[in-house]
């Protein structure tokens, strides 16, 4: 006869396996599982452009149509990348020879033509499976658990997210109602733990340019207190308006300068995702060695794809014109939108394709009520500005420009009577 087990208590949950007979067949196993411990640092891991996707669909199950504003995916709006980059993909994959691993570095030819486009050498230039994973390696090689990297308010959430899992300390400066950073905040936010400055310029997420001036003394900041600045140039050729985008190793020399790019954005290809770190400046071999040493463990970025990022860079970017034209399309359109809403305000983005608004409304305690009732209610999905700073004082949001003007209107007339109906 069966007997009845004892009480659980003290006894391993893994433990605890019982079978049941049944009229001769085998009987049925129950098995009580603890669950699997995850690290501490799963916690600080956050990415709201796209966790905020499964509410959204959520919300288009009920049949609502979403208008999607929160992602800066060209080709999820009718963008495409220009047909010599995907030849060159094709040719090398009829050619056994790229369907090998890659050097760890990086395609030769291909860090030849970087490291000529940056004025670097060959040897400075490391190809990633895009800028992100660029940055993943540069903050693991500079980061213990207390220093901090000196980040802009608003800027990229990628950059807080891998300080924290890191164990790095928030450390944020500041910018103008323009957007343009703060050159006396930075100098009073760098401390004994800091161990670099990130400058997102074109910026991301609110498409300024900073000016020749404002980067010079950012420089020198950055060389008065013998500090590496790491450049995201990741949007540097889509300048809509005004003065071309300054590239920081033009203004640096000495100063340690790690600048960070690819073909997502500039050639409209973010599923590629090849990308590269320059490091021009004295003082980095150390730095560039531990570089190799990720890039080494992972292998290699698909050799193939490096191909087409080869012939993006070596070709005369005929696309930009139509590229630009179209973006300003978009970017006029949401400029009247925003003008339509009396209590919705931000600067006019000169590169990239986002704005970052500030929402003047008291019915909401944060920017993620007001973005998830905006969801909910009209299915027009943009981003929680907390996710570009966690230092921001009042209601913002990020939004793309990306969908074609007609629904970037449609967006508008929706969250318009959204807010009127809010009061």
């Amino acid at each position: 006869m069966h007997k009845k087990t004892k009480s659980n208590e003290g006894v391993d949950a893994l433990a605890l396996m019982r079978k049941w007979p049944g009229n001769g067949q085998h009987g049925r196993a129950m098995q009580m599982r603890a669950q699997v411990a995850l690290a501490k640092r799963v916690s600080h891991i956050s990415y709201e452009i796209r966790d905020i996707v499964r509410k959204a669909r959520e919300v288009q199950k009920t049949g609502k149509k979403i208008i999607w504003m929160n992602i800066g995916d060209p080709n999820q709006y009718g963008f495409s990348p220009p047909v010599h980059i995907t030849r060159a993909i094709h040719e090398a994959l009829n050619d056994p020879k790229y369907s090998g691993y890659c050097p760890s570095e990086g395609d030769p030819e291909l860090r030849e033509a970087v490291a000529k486009a940056q004025e670097t050498e060959k040897s400075r230039v490391f190809i990633t499976s895009g800028l992100s994973e660029g940055i993943d390696f540069l903050f693991q090689s500079l980061l213990n658990p207390g220093d901090n990297i000196l980040l802009p308010s608003p800027g990229y959430p990628l950059y807080n997210t891998k300080s924290r899992v890191l164990g790095g300390r928030d450390n944020f400066y500041c910018c103008s109602e323009d957007y343009l950073p703060s050159p006396e905040d930075i100098r009073k936010k760098i401390n004994e733990k800091t161990r670099a400055i990130v400058v997102i310029n074109p910026n991301n997420p609110t498409g300024a340019v900073y000016p020749r001036s404002l980067l010079q003394e950012i420089a020198n900041i950055a060389g008065e207190h013998n500090l590496p600045i790491i450049a995201d140039e990741i949007y540097d050729h889509l300048v809509l308006d005004g003065a071309p985008s300054i590239n920081l190793r033009s203004l640096t020399k000495d100063v340690p300068l790690i600048s960070g790019n690819g073909i997502s954005k500039n050639f409209l290809y973010p599923g590629a995702r090849v990308g590269w770190l320059a490091f021009s400046g004295e003082g980095t071999d150390a730095l560039e060695g531990a570089i190799q040493k990720f890039c080494n463990q992972r292998l290699s970025v698909n050799w193939e794809m490096q191909r087409g990022a080869l012939a993006a860079i070596t070709t005369s970017p005929t696309h930009l014109e139509e590229t630009h034209r179209q973006l300003l399309l978009r970017r006029d359109s949401f400029m009247k939108g925003i003008s339509s809403i009396p209590s919705l305000h931000c600067p006019i983005p000169h590169a990239a394709f986002y704005t970052f608004v500030k929402v003047n409304s008291p019915k909401f305690r944060t920017d993620k009520e007001f973005v998830y009732s905006l969801l909910d209610e009209t299915g027009v999905l943009v981003v929680p500005g907390s996710a570009f700073s966690p230092t921001l004082n009042g209601n913002y949001f990020r939004a793309t420009f990306l969908p074609p003007p007609e629904e970037i209107t449609e967006a508008f007339e929706k969250m318009g009577k959204f807010l009127k109906e809010k009061g």
